[in-house]
């Protein structure tokens, strides 16, 4: 109830508050400097920018979990889309008995929706069922302000389970992979890695495996250190097959024990306010964007 009541005042400040004053406010209350949106300089304000000035119906397209892989299907085979088991307008299509021991399932129009399933014999259907009606019933431009979220229709996509790719020696697990293009070309890929013990980091590096000196979102490096897949040039080569060519745009991806799979490209990371240290990589990633 509480949810749905902070979800509504939200609805009601777009009509009184413009999208520019409201991201100004939490841009400054986040990364503590007050931004130029007129003139970004920094990668956060050129995220932001393109938040408050950019209306382009293809970025809507791309956020839609369903409709991008029609629209990137002439770019990437097939075989890099995790296998899609069935979309849904409501919960109540869903016919569990026809789906195997492992899936996901999540919405099409939104982050933070999605839930494993590894074990279908225990898998809590009411629970599933009141997250993902929830979900379905929120707006992501109401929440975070993110305009191409705003006209996408509300759907439930199930996917096949994924057996995520581990390191042989340290067996940690490349949980997920953020691939950062800048005009075309790769600069830096973000793993987000967890350890035996069940332990989070990130690590990033640049397209030869070296660790990058910057950090986002105060996540530390995994203390040990990983080697290289063997999928690590196919998924540099996906990503420029896949990202814009003049601007900003990262491509993700899961990383399964042999191959590489799509997940969905993200124009405006963490809704422009993704804390960056040290804080002058900020703008070495804003010089990077230089067609913006």
């Amino acid at each position: 109830m509480l949810e749905q009541i902070i979800y509504t005042a939200k609805i009601i400040r777009t009509k009184f508050v413009s999208d520019q004053k409201y991201l100004t406010k939490r841009f400054t209350e986040k990364l503590g400097y007050e931004p130029n949106f007129q003139n970004p300089q920094s990668f956060n304000e050129k995220v932001t920018a393109r938040m408050i000035f950019e209306r382009n119906p293809l970025h809507t397209g791309l956020a839609d979990k369903i409709t991008v892989r029609d629209i990137i299907s002439n770019r990437i085979d097939s075989c890099y889309f995790v296998p899609l088991l069935g979309t849904y307008k409501n919960f109540s299509e869903i016919d569990f008995g026809k789906l195997p021991e492992k899936f996901v399932i999540k919405c099409n129009h939104d982050s933070g929706s999605a839930i494993v399933c590894t074990d279908k014999s225990s898998f809590d259907i009411k629970s599933a069922e009141a997250k993902i009606s929830r979900h379905l019933k929120m707006n992501m431009y109401f929440r975070k302000r993110e305009w191409h979220y705003k006209n996408i229709s509300p759907k439930i996509l199930i996917e096949e389970y994924v057996d995520l790719y581990q390191d042989k020696i340290t067996h940690s697990m490349i949980t997920t992979c953020r691939v950062h293009c800048f005009e075309g070309k790769v600069r830096f890929i973000e793993m987000d890695i967890q350890n035996y013990e069940g332990r989070e980091f990130t690590n990033i590096y640049d397209t030869q495996w070296k660790l990058q000196p910057f950090k986002v979102d105060l996540k530390d490096n995994a203390p040990t250190p990983l080697s290289k897949p063997q999928q690590f040039q196919d998924m540099i080569l996906q990503s420029e097959n896949l990202c814009f060519k003049y601007g900003y745009s990262r491509i993700d991806f899961l990383l399964g024990q042999e191959k590489v799979y799509f997940s969905e490209i993200t124009l405006t990371p963490n809704a422009g306010r993704m804390v960056i240290t040290p804080s002058e990589w900020d703008q070495k990633l804003g010089q990077l964007w230089q067609s913006y």
